[in-house]
């Protein structure tokens, strides 16, 4: 018996060095950040992040408990050796999630949740957006990590001839008694609340909450989370001030400028990929990366305070054609049984006798994008299989400049009207472009921006030649972001200004010159802003708001992971639904604003729940 539960305490201290070890790993891997905290949140991430990883130990050593019980009367050899397999496998897993983990936050700014398992239902384009030599380095990493401990497992834990004394009948209720006693630490205390992320928060920096956070526990509390889409976040404010709230921010009652020269434009649409305001000049961005889009930005309607609804393409998308605001932790866009039931401007053009036709140079299978672009009523769709295989010469598919001379090709012998989207993807990571780069370095950054440089060059060189076409004079072009991006500047998850997007309305079907459209937006919007300009009804588009009604409210909401932010014209709230905390508010009538905030997002979710 004593061997054995000295056994047990030397395997809990294991997993301990263990966890510990991956938590100093992430903090060196983002030392970026980690080098601007206090020596007091080294301590606080520390021991707080112990608890969390203490609680995922509990399951462990619950399971090692059965174990001894069911091998009470085995021989030590017997014992030694299904420990030893039992370690293995949970060395392997807990060795790859951590791995995995410290590249994900690098890109996504959460830690690793049950996220990632969705897109690896399509690996390839799931691992287009790292590049091989990462891929490789982790890979190595992940091999170190498991052989390092695993020797250290058998030289210290078992010492290779570990003897277990012959055990008693009397072992099997003891060690039963003792996984009981293991919901104790896998709670995390004695209250009524078991161990949750909002435990180990403590801090306004949410880098400083993230990085106490036991990756591999987070993933399992996410699984235990993701079978289904009735997550509910607490009623913050009455249901019925919620809904009178929401109502006053939807009302309209007034005058909506016209700024089409006909109601029946053919319309094309360009979702622009991870085009942040933050590389756009006239939106007080970066200067020389998008030459192009600068210069038609004075030659269009350009709306400067649009903000996309999250932070990844397949909430984008559904943002910007259904006109429906993202979810934080999930996509609707996973489960076809709820959005198919969602409105679609694409639809509203088929009815109206538009031809509908969606472009992308990649795979639509992935994130379930293509059974939403049926449902959505597109009655063709051009993919990287609509190109020559010697045109695939990116991770993602197609390049940019390959696809918008299709677009062009097909605008020429299309029958009026039209309604053609085309989602560009060079942009994406790994940022690989079949061009000389313009800006030198070779970093992650740089990288980015000389794809945004790319796809603006695409841009310049379509309208150069659409603008010779005739179609072109009964055309509406909309540009505008899926979402923006943590760089330049390496924004975090949160940050307003990592939410910040172009939409750009440009062709001869604009009755005005060049004009600028300052109201607080979202992607969202696009819906009720341009159908009005058709003279079609959007009572069905419920969350999006006509942007050229000189009535309507000027905000915007967003997501990112377990948490939203509210924007208005003057103030910009954000608040973290895992420590139920804001982490910031700036701006005037701060309290105001906030009721707007928590009643959009208690009506959005009763909308969303009941779809």
């Amino acid at each position: 018996m004593r061997a054995r539960f000295y056994f047990l305490i030397k395997y809990f201290l294991f997993w301990l060095v263990f966890f510990t070890f991956a938590r100093m790993l992430f903090m060196l891997y983002e030392f970026n950040q980690s080098s601007h905290i206090l020596l007091s949140d080294w301590w606080n991430i520390s021991i707080r992040g112990a608890w969390m990883d203490i609680s995922l130990i509990g399951y462990i050593l619950l399971v090692s408990g059965l174990l001894l019980s069911v091998l009470s009367i085995a021989k030590g050899k017997w014992i030694s050796l299904v420990f030893k397999f039992y370690t293995i496998i949970l060395l392997s897993l807990f060795s790859f999630v951590i791995v995995s983990d410290l590249e994900l936050y690098r890109n996504w700014g959460f830690r690793i949740d049950a996220t990632p398992l969705f897109f690896l239902k399509m690996p390839g384009e799931a691992f287009a957006s790292i590049s091989s030599l990462i891929i490789v380095a982790l890979t190595a990493l992940t091999i170190v990590i498991f052989i390092v401990f695993f020797l250290f497992y058998q030289k210290w834990v078992t010492k290779k001839n570990i003897e277990f004394e012959k055990g008693k009948w009397w072992f099997v209720p003891v060690f039963i008694f003792f996984s009981t006693l293991m919901i104790i630490p896998i709670r995390g205390n004695f209250g009524i609340a078991p161990m949750n992320p909002g435990k180990v928060y403590y801090s306004q920096n949410m880098y400083c909450n993230h990085a106490a956070l036991n990756p591999v526990w987070n993933m399992m509390y996410s699984l235990s989370k993701s079978n289904s889409m009735s997550k509910k976040y607490p009623n913050y404010i009455d249901k019925k001030k919620a809904k009178a709230i929401f109502t006053d921010l939807m009302s309209d009652h007034g005058r909506s400028t016209n700024v089409l020269k006909t109601n029946r434009p053919n319309v094309v649409l360009i979702l622009l990929e991870s085009f942040t305001a933050k590389m756009i000049e006239p939106l007080g961005g970066l200067k020389d990366v998008t030459p192009n889009l600068n210069r038609l930005s004075k030659q269009g309607l350009l709306f400067s305070r649009i903000f996309a609804s999250a932070d990844r393409s397949d909430k984008g998308i559904i943002s910007v054609v259904s006109g429906f605001p993202a979810q934080s932790t999930t996509s609707i866009i996973k489960y076809p049984l709820k959005s198919q039931k969602l409105p679609t401007i694409s639809s509203v053009f088929d009815s109206l006798g538009y031809r509908t036709t969606f472009y992308y140079g990649g795979n639509p299978d992935f994130a379930n994008i293509r059974s939403y672009l049926y449902s959505a009523k597109f009655r063709n769709m051009i993919t990287q299989d609509d190109f020559p295989r010697s045109y695939r010469n990116s991770k993602w598919g197609v390049h940019d400049e390959y696809v918008f001379k299709r677009l062009l090709t097909d605008c020429d012998s299309a029958k009026s009207p039209f309604f053609k989207m085309y989602f560009t993807l060079t942009s994406h990571e790994p940022f690989e472009i079949p061009a000389k780069p313009k800006f030198a370095g070779a970093d992650e950054q740089t990288k980015f921006i000389n794809s945004i440089h790319y796809t603006d060059s695409c841009i310049g060189a379509f309208f150069n030649e659409a603008r010779t076409k005739e179609w072109y004079k009964n055309t509406l072009f909309v540009l505008i972001a899926d979402h923006g991006h943590r760089y330049p500047g390496k924004d975090p998850n949160y940050a307003v200004s990592k939410f910040k997007i172009p939409m750009l309305w440009l062709g001869g079907a604009i009755a005005k010159d060049s004009s600028e459209v300052n109201k607080t937006g979202s992607q969202i919007d696009l819906a009720a802003t341009l159908l009005n300009q058709l003279g079609v009804s959007t009572h069905q588009f419920e969350f999006s708001k006509n942007l050229l009604s000189d009535e309507c409210k000027h905000y915007a909401y967003y997501v990112f992971n377990d948490g939203f932010g509210f924007v208005t014209d003057s103030t910009a709230i954000i608040f973290d639904h895992t420590s139920k905390k804001f982490i910031s508010k700036e701006g005037v009538n701060i309290e105001k604003v906030s009721d707007e905030a928590f009643s959009y997002l208690s009506y959005f979710q009763d909308i969303f729940l009941g779809l």
